[in-house]
C-alpha cells in the first residue's frame, strides 16, 4: 500500500505562494477595470458596487447656491446684480443634460436658479419703482411751485426753497414774517434781484398750463436725492425752458421725507455724470 502525498500549506511552499500571487493579481486587476468591488450592505450583506452606482458631482451646482444666496444683495444696491446674473449661468451649466444617473449638485442649482432669479426680479423693479414715484411726486411739487411764483406768493416760494426745519411754522403770516424781520425781507430782495427766471414768471402770470418738455432725471449728487424737471410755456409768454430742480431729504424723526426747491433757472444743455458719489 502507498502513502499519499499532500502538498505542504506551510508559507514558504512555492505551490502555496503561486497560488495567493495569481488571487492577488486577479484582484487587483479587477480593482483597476473599475468592474466590482465588494461593499457591505445593513441587510443583504456583501454586495457588488461599480462606477454606475456613483452619481458624478457638479460643483457648478454648490457655487449657483452659494451666489443665489449673496443675490440678496442686489435688493439694496443695484451694482450687485451681477450676483444673480453669475449665479444663472452657474445654475444653466449644472442642469446641463446628462446620461445615466441624476447627478450630485443638480437640486442645488435649482434652489439657486430660484433664489438668484427672485432677488434680480426685486433688485430690477424696486429701483424702477422708487425712481417713478420720485420723479412723479416731484413733477407734482415742481408744477405747484411755478403755479405759485405765477400768483405772486413770493414768500411761500421763498420757503419752499428751504428746507423743511428751516421754515417758518405753518400758522404765522409769511407777509407780515418777511415785512418785519430784516433778515428775511433782505434774503428776499437779494432773491428778486439775481432770480430773474422768477420775475418772468410772475409777469407772465398765474394761468400758465406748465408742460413738461422731456422725462424728469433722478440722480444722487454726494449721497442726496435729486430731480430735475423741465417745463415750457405752451403759450408762448416764457420762450425759454424753465429748469427746477427739487431735493428729497429724509428726516429722521418721523422716518418720512421732505421736498424743497433747490434750483430755479433757465434750462441750458449741459454735459454731465449720471451720478456722483
Amino acid at each position: 500500500m502507498k502513502d499519499s502525498v499532500e502538498p505542504s500549506t506551510s508559507p514558504g511552499n512555492p505551490v502555496n505562494s503561486s497560488t495567493a500571487e495569481s488571487g492577488s493579481s486577479r484582484r487587483a486587476a479587477s480593482s483597476r477595470s473599475g468592474l466590482d468591488l465588494p461593499k457591505m450592505g445593513a441587510e443583504v450583506g456583501f454586495q457588488v458596487v461599480s462606477d454606475d452606482d456613483v452619481p458624478p458631482f457638479r460643483a457648478s451646482g454648490l457655487i449657483c447656491l452659494v451666489l443665489g444666496l449673496l443675490s440678496a444683495s442686489a435688493m439694496v444696491a443695484w451694482q450687485m446684480l451681477i450676483l444673480p446674473l453669475a449665479a444663472i449661468a452657474f445654475g444653466v451649466f449644472a442642469l446641463r443634460k446628462w446620461s445615466g444617473r441624476r447627478p450630485a449638485g443638480t437640486t442645488a442649482a435649482v434652489i439657486g436658479l430660484l433664489l438668484a432669479s427672485c432677488f434680480a426680479a426685486g433688485g430690477l423693479t424696486i429701483p424702477l419703482a422708487k425712481h417713478r414715484t420720485m420723479a412723479g411726486q416731484a413733477e407734482y411739487f415742481a408744477r405747484q411751485y411755478l403755479e405759485l411764483i405765477g400768483r405772486g406768493d413770493t414768500e411761500l416760494a421763498l420757503e419752499l426753497r428751504k428746507q423743511a426745519r428751516n421754515r417758518q411754522v405753518e400758522s404765522m403770516n409769511l407777509k407780515e414774517a418777511y415785512r418785519r424781520d430784516e433778515v428775511a425781507k433782505t434774503e428776499m430782495e437779494r432773491e428778486e434781484e439775481q432770480n430773474m427766471e422768477m420775475d418772468s414768471i410772475q409777469l407772465a402770470g398765474p394761468n400758465i398750463p406748465w408742460e413738461l418738455a422731456q422725462t424728469s432725471r433722478v440722480y444722487m449728487h454726494y449721497g442726496q436725492e435729486r430731480v430735475e424737471t423741465v417745463w415750457i410755456d405752451p403759450t408762448g409768454k416764457i420762450e425759454e425752458k424753465v429748469r427746477v430742480e427739487l431735493q428729497w431729504t429724509p428726516d429722521e424723526r418721523n422716518g418720512l421725507g421732505n421736498w424743497h426747491v433747490y434750483m430755479l433757472s433757465y434750462y441750458r444743455e449741459v454735459i454731465y455724470a449720471p451720478s456722483v458719489l
